[in-house]
């Protein structure tokens, strides 16, 4: 039999699916007591590598809850600096590490004096992602195209084997309430980009690839952008999702 427990942050629980709520997984929070997600809006990375770590020590330091557990694979989301802790403390366990995009990446770079500062102040943590990641046993990735970056980035990864693995999403209820429904363009091919609306996701880079089709054959498609944004991130504004984009029918 297999038993699988969840340990998230406390203010990750509302990104949960209805079916962990319902009790399909044993979730447990912990790791949020002590640090918050930002300070005053900035070192987002060092909090949620301190919010990660809290949770390490919460659940196999200052409890017995991994040592009742004895699990035989961790898994470990988005960020990988708590591997080596978890290497350390669970030795026999197996650890898979699940990266959606390099962390590296993600930063926005700053400009002018602070640019030499962030710069600075990534050096450790764009080495410790690296470090970290490979003392994983196995690292699955988002797409192939995460994959390929991850190796561009971190060039001790090429080696590595990365596996994708997409996330998965319940279409049974959906084509169910479609089932009856006419298409809304049963003559055009939909062209579909579905994200968070937030900088990183760049939903702008549709647009203007969109915008470079032939004209031709840009009046047989549709594009369709879908998406929601939260206020606990960095969203992204109407000026970044639709940058002054020309497109003549």
């Amino acid at each position: 039999m297999v038993s699988v427990e969840t340990c998230v942050e406390r203010t990750q629980v509302r990104k949960i699916t209805s079916l962990t709520l319902a009790g399909t997984l044993d979730v447990r929070v912990r790791g949020d007591s002590i640090f918050p997600p930002t300070i005053f809006g900035r070192f987002a990375i060092l909090c949620a590598i301190a919010r990660q770590v809290h949770l390490i020590l919460s659940v196999a330091v200052f409890s017995y809850e991994l040592h009742s557990l004895r699990p035989t694979d961790l898994f470990l989301d988005q960020l990988s600096a708590g591997v080596p802790l978890l290497r350390f403390l669970c030795p026999d366990s197996r650890i898979l590490f699940y990266c959606h995009f390099p962390d590296k990446l993600l930063s926005r770079p700053g400009s002018g004096l602070f640019l030499y500062v962030k710069q600075a102040y990534r050096l450790f943590f764009d080495w410790l992602e690296s470090w970290s990641m490979g003392g994983s046993d196995s690292i699955v990735v988002n797409s192939r195209f995460t994959g390929r970056t991850v190796k561009e980035v971190f060039p001790t990864m090429m080696a590595k084997p990365l596996k994708v693995v997409y996330p998965c999403v319940d279409t049974s209820s959906v084509k169910e309430n479609l089932a009856n429904k006419k298409s809304l363009w049963p003559d055009k091919r939909i062209l579909l980009s579905i994200n968070r609306f937030e900088r990183k996701k760049d939903a702008a880079l549709a647009i203007e690839a969109y915008a470079q089709l032939d004209p031709q054959y840009r009046k047989e498609t549709r594009l369709v952008i879908a998406g929601r944004s939260s206020s606990s991130i960095c969203t992204c504004t109407v000026a970044d999702v639709c940058k002054v984009v020309m497109i003549k029918e």
